[in-house]
């Protein structure tokens, strides 16, 4: 499998506006950045092959926002957002969002890296998803069949405009503007591929690229020894 198992994902053109600054943008007391975290997770993902979804989220919590402590997602709104990641990143012949833990990474991001405002438009947002469900299936998005959580995000997706402004995913995630559909997404692609069954199973993690020969005739080493 490849990147493509993701559902719903789309591409948008890069325009002048890419290098916007975000306001949201905190710096860790040591002057690190929550985009700077972001940033070197996603160069990682394919190299921190036995990071796991706690390890991701304790990384980003240490450039967190928050100043004080927020509650943890409810068990309700836990089990509608590992219900609506496994239907943006489905297990096929691979895990998995909830076997990958996303639910669990995306949980402490609320909790400890978000800042207020986000997390209270994360969690209206879960509340919507939910109380579409309810009203068109008669029934939580957590009980819903995959089909059904499917033609919901669907629907979300079509009703959430971005403006296009980058399609960084880093950017998108810290922009207060993008709309809900785009943040869960976002957050489910990075938990799932900076976790240990993302990077391992669903990538091909390659440890030392190239092939190493410890013992080869000088004369002809430039063309045995892959540097």
């Amino acid at each position: 499998m490849t990147i493509s198992k993701v559902l719903f994902s789309r591409r948008r053109p890069a325009t002048a506006n890419n290098a916007h600054e975000h306001p949201h943008e905190h710096a860790h007391p040591g002057g690190v950045s929550r985009r700077d975290v972001l940033a070197a997770l996603l160069a990682g993902a394919t190299l921190a092959s036995t990071w796991t979804g706690s390890a991701a989220a304790a990384a980003l919590k240490a450039a967190g926002a928050a100043a004080t402590a927020r509650p943890a997602l409810s068990a309700g709104e836990t089990a509608i957002l590992a219900a609506a990641a496994q239907v943006i990143i489905p297990a096929t012949d691979t895990p998995g969002a909830k076997e990958a833990g996303v639910p669990q990474f995306i949980g402490a991001l609320v909790a400890g890296w978000m800042t207020d405002d986000e997390a209270a438009l994360f969690r209206a947002g879960l509340a919507s998803l939910d109380d579409s469900a309810r009203q068109r299936w008669q029934r939580g998005f957590a009980d819903c069949t995959p089909e059904q959580g499917a033609e919901l995000m669907q629907a979300l997706r079509a009703a959430s405009p971005y403006g296009g402004r980058t399609f960084s995913l880093a950017d998108r995630v810290l922009d207060p503007k993008a709309p809900f559909y785009l943040r869960l997404r976002d957050l489910a692609v990075l938990g799932y591929f900076t976790s240990e069954a993302g990077s391992n199973q669903e990538l091909r993690y390659l440890p030392v690229p190239g092939k190493f020969e410890s013992n080869v005739d000088i004369k002809t080493w430039p063309y045995q020894v892959v540097i």
